[in-house]
């Protein structure tokens, strides 16, 4: 097996030579998240953008007749669906869905990674969305949910192309987990800024990729730092690749920023547990 900064150049190689197969931004997701950043957003096209995909339709039939939005009757229609949950929930619901294709591999190794990365993903989602709700800005909540599901993108797309080259034997044994762990810390947030550019993503995005480790960063960017905290918040819970549940996150400057209380902490971390038994992630 290569050193770390070796291989680092394998992955940068396969990169630059266009051969792996990246992951793709959903087309259908970022035509709902076009429809609902609108005044008005249309609830007819939007239920006809999620019922072009089958898979899709069960999916947004399936959470909204679920316990956690469950009302007195059966929602059986995509419009009805939206009505029920609101067109942001709906959103939400159709950039999880459509984003999970993305984390799959045949690789025993890969796939249990890829896993643990999108439970991660999504708890830092939901968990960043709860904090914009609860600091009053609702304004935010949106692109707190996007920031939260994409700050690690960057980790994605290393385990993509790390797979690709075991898949195509250009490496002759699988690394160890903590050897893909030391080269995703060393290019993650590098790799995920290249992948929300690829993606024509907004800047606001790419500066949470780019900042979410950093130990100096933008204390006014409010989306930047809920993304921080949840992050930290789902590392303590051991949900991801970086556990440390002896994490204090009173003790942490995001918290410091926000404002937050012992409480709010612990009620956070209930509505990240809770939330991803309703997502199923």
């Amino acid at each position: 097996m290569p050193e770390v900064l070796t291989f680092i150049d394998m992955v940068n190689a396969q990169l630059d030579s266009g051969q792996v197969p990246m992951p793709v931004f959903n087309a259908c997701a970022h035509q709902v998240q076009q429809e609902i950043s609108k005044q008005d957003p249309d609830i007819r096209h939007l239920a006809k953008l999620i019922m072009q995909d089958q898979a899709l339709t069960g999916h947004v039939l399936r959470i909204a007749n679920s316990a956690f939005y469950r009302g007195l009757s059966e929602v059986s229609t995509v419009d009805n669906a939206i009505k029920r949950l609101g067109t942001k929930e709906i959103a939400n619901i159709v950039l999880l869905a459509t984003q999970k294709t993305n984390f799959a591999s045949r690789d025993p190794l890969f796939k249990e990674l890829l896993d643990t990365l999108w439970r991660h993903s999504v708890g830092c989602a939901l968990g960043s969305l709860w904090l914009a709700k609860r600091l009053n800005l609702k304004e935010l909540a949106q692109e707190a949910f996007f920031a939260g599901l994409l700050h690690d993108m960057g980790k994605l797309l290393i385990l993509t192309v790390i797979d690709h080259l075991c898949e195509t034997g250009e490496i002759d044994k699988p690394p160890t987990t903590e050897f893909i762990n030391q080269v995703m810390h060393d290019l993650h947030p590098s790799k995920g800024h290249q992948l929300l550019t690829a993606w024509n993503l907004p800047q606001l995005y790419r500066e949470v990729v780019v900042q979410h480790h950093e130990e100096q960063f933008d204390a006014k960017n409010h989306v930047l730092v809920m993304v921080r905290l949840a992050n930290k918040a789902c590392n303590k819970m051991e949900i991801g690749l970086d556990a440390d549940p002896s994490l204090m996150l009173m003790a942490t400057e995001e918290d410091a920023i926000l404002g937050l209380s012992d409480v709010d902490l612990a009620e956070l971390q209930i509505k990240i547990e809770d939330s991803l038994a309703v997502s199923g992630a």
